[in-house]
């Protein structure tokens, strides 16, 4: 649909809140609804027949990113309905286990916005909608009768505090008559007028608030037809069904959140990429992950081979590179060299040290982790022949983006080529920035051809030399199902002595494969069936 929504204000929006949610969420609320078209679909759905839906929506977006949300204690009678949803779903354990996933995640939130409003919106009937409508209409009325009210006490007060003034000046005498050039009479004459206009003001006043407190309790009148009186057994009974309302749409809520967090997971996103898409497009894009049939059929498997590449991408980054005095000044005396706390206990140096302490300028001890220069690129060719259909498939891609998120933790460069006959993708990323969309784009890409392993394995050689270094990593994917040259494998091996290029297989031996012919190329093998927890791990052990 992507329709507009009415224009609303921050001030608007907050008098329809049930939450503690202050202006910066309201605001970050407003932005959200202007750039999620779902948002603004959802609002439309239900803002035509449920009045101040858009404030149910803030409420949910609040409770979900908020730290501590709560309910006020304090509701209009026309916001008491969505109140006891809210209060059923915040009191569940399934709303505590949503909100773990969704607090300072804007993507989380939304999305559970959108679900948990959807849900809530289904269970509304058209009974309860006209008495939403009513009660919206008593509710307005009584809002305004308050504000006349509000108007009219603070003209009875101004009037009151004038005659009062008056009053006090009359009764000074002639000294103050003749300052105001008013004779004493005339000056009472004025205070007993200023006094009877209080007076009125005064009994229009109290008209105002009998006419306010009327309007509210119509309000409330109206309110209790549909949640019953307060402290009856309607009510209770009534509070339990919209609680109940409430847990059901968190529980379902919960459900998709974590389908998502797990597509995250698996694919190895980070939520800050999605934000800088925009979270309409994330969201598009999510979706379209957690219902790829690719992803389904490999989830499981990619999850776990990416844990492994994700460990063995930190124990790299602790066990490599050396460390180094890098000079650094600061107020940390713990860190201060011996000089330093020599001048600091010193009477004659003291003074000094103490301003060089209070300016920051304490010479400390400093270290910072040098990285090993000349790490390649991680270069994968993945077999996508005919006879890689089915749980080869899988394995291939399971491992492609699995070696994609360690070459992204590693800061290496990554190349993916997939062929057939013929180099059917050649794509490198530097620095193993991989969006989503590289990585969905991985995911699906078939091809079903015949096979020929001598075009890829040029073509690795060709991206490692584009990319300017040496002590590249080759992975090759496939069932072994070819053969090669003896003069290309003569070519190949000289090729990768000059480039220190290592190459590994991995061969996806489910059904028929075929060893010999990657023997010839590889420095090792390693067979997609016998992979467990440790065996995996063998696969990222010498990159």
């Amino acid at each position: 649909m992507n329709t507009k929504v009415s224009p609303l204000t921050r001030q608007e929006l907050q008098k329809l809140l049930v939450t503690d949610a202050d202006a910066f969420t309201a605001l970050r609320f407003l932005r959200h609804r202007e750039r999620t078209p779902a948002l603004a679909d959802l609002e439309n759905q239900g803002g035509n027949e449920v009045p101040g839906f858009a404030g149910a929506l803030c409420d949910l977006y609040h409770t979900l990113w908020a730290e501590t949300p709560m309910v006020k204690e304090e509701i209009p009678a026309d916001r008491r309905f969505f109140a006891e949803i809210l209060r059923g779903a915040m009191a569940s354990s399934s709303f505590e286990s949503l909100h773990a996933q969704t607090q300072y995640s804007d993507i989380k939130s939304v999305l559970g916005t959108l679900s948990m409003g959807d849900a809530v919106l289904a269970t509304v009937s058209e009974e309860e909608k006209k008495n939403l409508q009513d009660t919206a209409e008593a509710q307005k009325a009584a809002d305004t009768a308050e504000a006349e009210a509000g108007q009219a006490e603070a003209e009875a007060n101004a009037a009151e505090m004038l005659a009062q003034s008056t009053a006090e000046q009359a009764a000074g005498g002639n000294s103050t008559g003749a300052a105001s050039g008013l004779t004493p009479e005339e000056a009472q004459a004025i205070a007993n007028e200023l006094a009877e206009q209080a007076q009125e003001a005064r009994v229009k006043t109290d008209s105002a608030r009998e006419t306010a407190n009327g309007a509210k309790e119509f309000a409330d009148s109206v309110a209790n037809q549909l949640l019953g009186q307060p402290g009856s057994e309607e009510a209770l009974e009534k509070a339990k069904e919209l609680s109940r309302r409430g847990l059901a749409a968190a529980q379902k809520t919960h459900t998709a959140v974590e389908e998502v967090s797990k597509t995250i997971d698996s694919w190895g996103l980070e939520e800050g990429e999605l934000v800088q898409m925009g979270i309409p497009e994330a969201m598009t894009l999510l979706e379209k992950m957690r219902q790829s049939d690719a992803l389904k059929k490999f989830a499981q498997l990619l999850g776990r081979i990416k844990r492994i590449a994700a460990r063995k991408a930190a124990s790299d980054d602790k066990a490599e590179g050396i460390r180094v005095a890098k000079p650094e000044t600061g107020r940390d005396i713990k860190r201060a060299l011996p000089r330093e706390l020599i001048a600091l206990a010193h009477p004659a140096l003291r003074v000094q040290a103490l301003k060089r302490w209070t300016r920051g300028e304490l010479a400390l001890r400093g270290e910072e982790q040098k990285r090993k220069l000349g790490e390649g690129p991680v270069v994968v060719c993945e077999d996508s022949s005919g006879s890689m259909d089915g749980v080869k498939q899988q394995w291939a891609k399971a491992i492609v983006l699995s070696l994609a998120h360690y070459a992204k933790l590693r800061n290496r460069s990554f190349a993916w080529i997939m062929f057939d006959s013929a180099v059917k993708r050649s794509k490198i990323y530097q620095c193993g920035r991989l969006s989503p969309k590289d990585l969905l784009e991985i995911a699906e890409s078939r091809s079903g051809g015949g096979t020929d392993f001598e075009i890829p394995l040029r073509e690795a050689v060709k991206v490692i030399c584009t990319a300017g270094l040496k002590k590249a990593d080759i992975a090759f994917i496939t069932d072994g199902d070819c053969a090669v040259s003896d003069e290309f494998v003569r070519e190949f091996g000289e090729v990768k002595k000059a480039l220190e290029v290592n190459v590994f297989a991995v061969l996806c031996d489910v059904g028929h494969t075929a060893e010999a012919t990657i023997a010839k190329f590889s420095d090792r093998i390693e067979r997609a069936s016998s992979f467990n927890e440790v065996e995996a791990e063998q696969v990222f052990q010498k990159l």
